[in-house]
């Protein structure tokens, strides 16, 4: 399994104020919404998704959703579909980095079953 960060986190843009005569930029503080990202780029159409591979996108993307912890715990598999998506996808900017390092360094976790 692999343990993705999905906390949130800061992004700086230069924005210029438009009732500002002199145009000078200022600099704004934003959050990253993580989730809402990596849910965005599950569907992507570079993807090419089929109808059963959209359902299990879908599912995937539930499941984030759901995630009220910091991170989320991924199966192989799905793992792999998070993977595809961000190797697939072109038109990245630097805010995207950390979301990306996050991906590509996921920590590999071992998950013991319970016993009854």
């Amino acid at each position: 399994m692999r343990k993705i960060n999905l906390e949130d986190y800061n992004i700086t843009k230069l924005v210029i104020n438009p009732g500002d005569q002199m145009g000078e930029p200022i600099k704004v503080v934003l959050p990253y919404r993580v989730k809402d990202s990596l849910i965005e780029m599950l569907f992507t159409r570079d993807l090419q998704l089929g109808a059963a591979d959209l359902v299990k996108q879908n599912m995937l993307a539930i499941k984030i959703e759901a995630c009220t912890d910091g991170g989320i715990l991924l199966e192989d598999a799905e793992y792999d579909r998070v993977k595809r998506a961000i190797d697939t996808i072109r038109g990245f900017n630097r805010f995207d980095v950390e979301l990306v390092r996050r991906i590509n360094e996921a920590e590999v976790v071992e998950v013991e079953q319970k016993q009854k």
